[in-house]
């Protein structure tokens, strides 16, 4: 175990990378507005029509096919939805579906339950031990202690922690309906820091200003670098006095001014 613990340097490293670009990843950099994206992106979103007929559609199809508001295509992802047994694939179609406006409930009813199975989760974070320090190179005690009681293999378990489950917990926000919002609260108060910034994307996406203090809590009781990345991807993103005095107190001021300018030129919490 001890041999396989001391690999993770590289892996924590990625994770540092991927935290940031989950965080700011589409803040940075602005995209079309929805008028832009019908008028210059017609043919890739003609294709990704074509492959969701064929079943051939990729995440990023369906992506493209929620944000065009294209619900042509409403009846060939319900036919993906019921073929695939990919929960990946399962759930970004069941979000599409969700955001195009389709009235069966299967498809939010899928996304609540995978985010609550995340929210849920006793799996530790790989990281920060139970007081929420660092542990560096090293994974958790308490991390290290369920992979062993659970007999589950270890980059499996990080994998889940860092990306599947997070992952669960973001593809409900990216659905932007406020029956989201209980869970998306709850998730505020998980033990992994990257479900809870996934939560607050989500809540700052619906904006449910109501939220905001229970943000502001979860930056105090964050692990330190958490804190900051949990107000730049939600609290930046509210036209509150509250919510603004917070980003200046965990992000850096320069920082807090590009995340700001990136706000005014028309970016969201996901981009959209």
């Amino acid at each position: 175990m001890n041999d396989r613990v001391s690999s993770w340097h590289d892996i924590q490293c990625l994770v540092q990378r991927n935290v940031l670009r989950l965080v700011v990843g589409f803040t940075l950099f602005p995209g079309p507005t929805y008028g832009q994206a019908t008028q210059s992106q017609s043919d890739p979103l003609a294709a990704s029509i074509a492959r969701a007929k064929t079943g051939d559609v990729s995440n990023a199809d369906v992506e493209t096919i929620a944000k065009a508001r294209a619900v042509q295509a409403i009846p060939a992802l319900e036919v993906q939805f019921a073929r695939t047994t990919d929960l990946d694939t399962k759930a970004k179609i069941a979000d599409g579906l969700v955001r195009l406006g389709d009235n069966d409930n299967t498809y939010w009813n899928f996304l609540l339950q995978q985010a609550t199975l995340a929210v849920d989760s006793d799996l530790p974070a790989p990281f920060h031990d139970s007081q929420g320090n660092a542990t560096g190179r090293e994974l958790s005690p308490e991390f290290k202690a369920w992979v062993q009681a659970h007999n589950v293999d270890v980059s499996t378990a990080v994998r889940s922690a860092i990306y599947d489950l997070p992952g669960k917990v973001l593809q409900l926000g990216e659905a932007v309906d406020p029956r989201g919002i209980p869970l998306l609260r709850r998730a505020l108060q998980s033990h992994n820091p990257m479900i809870v910034i996934m939560a607050s994307k989500g809540l700052a996406q619906i904006q449910d200003k109501d939220s905001i203090p229970l943000i502001i809590d979860a930056c105090r009781m964050a692990p330190k670098g958490y804190d900051g990345a949990i107000a730049e991807s939600s609290l930046v993103f509210f036209d509150d006095p509250q919510a603004q005095s917070a980003v200046d107190t965990y992000v850096p001021k320069q920082r807090a001014k590009i995340i700001r300018d990136a706000r005014a030129h028309g970016m969201k919490p996901l981009g959209y």
